[in-house]
């Protein structure tokens, strides 16, 4: 099966049962569950995706590329999710809600190149 598919597939997999979980758990989040995990899942794909495009290319820069891949994803948030820095006050837990889910598309992400890597 192609990597770019069997990653789509497993990150489809995992955003949908994240999802699941964490929508039984909290109650009306003021940062919508469906915005936090359809653009972690998206931006986890393109990471991945141009990962392997710059291995393709330049693969001594891969650690490069994945720094610069989470400082662009982290700013993208900020623009996308204002709530994080203006607004209204969020509780701890109301962060957490966000920064729990968004470390664990950080792991995951580490974990496919990690495993990608290995396998060449």
């Amino acid at each position: 099966m192609n990597f770019y598919l069997k990653t789509f597939l497993l990150l489809l997999l995992l955003s949908l049962s994240i999802f699941g979980i964490h929508y039984l758990i909290v109650d009306h989040p003021t940062i919508p569950l469906w915005k936090t995990y359809s653009f972690l899942g998206v931006a986890a794909f393109i990471t991945v995706s141009a990962l392997k495009y710059v291995f393709g290319l330049v693969p001594d820069k891969l650690g490069f590329a994945f720094l610069a891949l989470v400082f662009i994803k982290f700013g993208i948030v900020l623009i996308m999710f204002p709530e994080l820095i203006t607004g209204p006050s969020l509780s701890k837990v109301e962060v957490l809600g966000f920064l729990i889910p968004y470390f664990i598309f950080l792991f995951l992400e580490a974990a496919i190149v990690i495993k990608w890597l290995n396998q060449n």
